[in-house]
């Protein structure tokens, strides 16, 4: 058995995601582990469809394990999520390979960025640059290109050539290989290939109303996304979530934002301005987005604040190791875990309860972004349905 780990968001699966897994199997590996976003996802965004969806469509287009990343870790610094989600294969006990798309897949220079890219005269100089007042993106393009080298700045403004170089970081002191696999389609990408399209223009497609989008989606994925639309459950966007979200941010006051990660600066008193100001999470964003502070981060800062998760969990392992959906090779992989597993495996909502306060105060967490997710469907659920939910088992 060699067992590779694969970190995504699935928002949604479509073919792209369908080639890394394939790639993956090329190189050996015979079961595949996903470690998945929930109902929210780090670019600042709700879940185009709710996590059993993404876990079952996950299972049905080649994956054999689902295992959840908690919504702390999801919608969080790209570093942050990286962290959180190679602790989660880390502590499996037997993940052997993590598989990971990204625009350059020549390891070597992803690992010398990776390694060079937290040293002291990169950190000074993106410091120069941001006392400019230039864009942190672009600031840290600057300081890498000019203490690393011109080639490593191409490659790190990339999205998901940053992110490789963070799970590199993370897999440090870990037997876990990387392994790169190209990615087919830019991030954030519009082509003329209606067979390969980025998760954002098939979101854009699903949202207009263009079927096209179906044919950049295995069969299976689609039939998903079908079943839940048929319920109101799909697509879900940040706009449905409009009313509940400004009736909390209207309620707090400047000091309140300094409680969620990436408040700095005096950045509570530009988002608390912006609230009030504004009739729509849309406009909060575009009063409070500025060079130095981007859609991603601010979006994500709206919905912890909206969701009531606080700084510092972040930075943390994961506390457990909760099962989203698994086939029959999955069961094999969870059987070997058993022996081998550093967190408690979490399948049934009585397992939180043995597996530690800080579990307990991640899982609450979870709880209440699955019930404050909800109200954006056409029949809101009631409260608990996290609590409920049962594993998506294929046979």
């Amino acid at each position: 058995m060699k067992i590779a780990g694969i970190i995504c968001e699935y928002n949604p699966f479509h073919n792209g995601h369908l080639y890394q897994i394939e790639q993956t199997r090329n190189v050996g590996a015979t079961h595949i582990i996903a470690v998945m976003s929930g109902n929210f996802v780090q670019r600042g965004d709700v879940s185009i469809a709710p996590k059993a969806a993404k876990a079952q469509a996950a299972i049905d287009s080649g994956a054999d394990l689902v295992l959840e990343l908690p919504t702390v870790w999801s919608l969080s610094t790209a570093e942050s999520f990286a962290k959180g989600a190679v602790s989660v294969l880390k502590n499996t006990g037997v993940t052997d390979i993590l598989s990971f798309g990204c625009e350059c897949d020549n390891i070597n220079a992803l690992k010398d960025i990776a390694e060079r890219i937290n040293e002291a005269s990169v950190d000074i100089k993106l410091k120069e640059y941001l006392d400019k007042g230039i864009s942190y993106a672009a600031a840290r393009a600057k300081a890498v290109s000019e203490v690393i080298s011109p080639e490593a700045e191409k490659i790190i403004s990339q999205p998901n050539n940053i992110l490789a170089c963070e799970y590199l970081n993370a897999l440090k002191g870990s037997d876990i290989e990387p392994f790169a696999v190209k990615r087919n389609v830019p991030h954030d990408a519009k082509n003329d290939d209606s067979f390969n399209k980025s998760a954002s223009e098939i979101r854009e497609m699903i949202f207009a109303g263009n079927p096209a989008f179906k044919k950049a989606m295995p069969v299976s994925s689609y039939e998903v996304l079908r079943q839940y639309a048929k319920i109101g459950q799909c697509p879900i966007g940040i706009d449905a979530l409009n009313t509940p979200m400004m009736a909390v941010l209207r309620r707090m006051k400047a000091e309140d934002f300094k409680n969620f990660a990436d408040v700095s600066e005096g950045l509570e008193n530009r988002l608390y301005n912006a609230v009030k100001q504004s009739t729509s999470v849309n406009e909060i964003l575009l009063r409070a987005k500025s060079k130095r502070y981007t859609m991603a981060r601010l979006r994500r800062i709206l919905i912890c604040a909206y969701l009531g998760i606080g700084k510092g969990y972040s930075d943390m392992d994961v506390p457990y190791i909760r099962v989203l959906a698994m086939n029959d090779k999955g069961k094999e992989i969870l059987k070997e875990m058993r022996e081998k597993v550093a967190k408690p495996i979490i399948m049934k909502y009585a397992d939180i309860n043995s597996a530690g306060a800080m579990a307990r105060k991640i899982f609450d967490y979870e709880c209440a972004a699955a019930d404050l997710y909800s109200l954006a469907f056409q029949k809101p659920l009631p409260c608990g349905t996290e609590m409920t939910n049962n594993i998506y088992i294929k046979e």
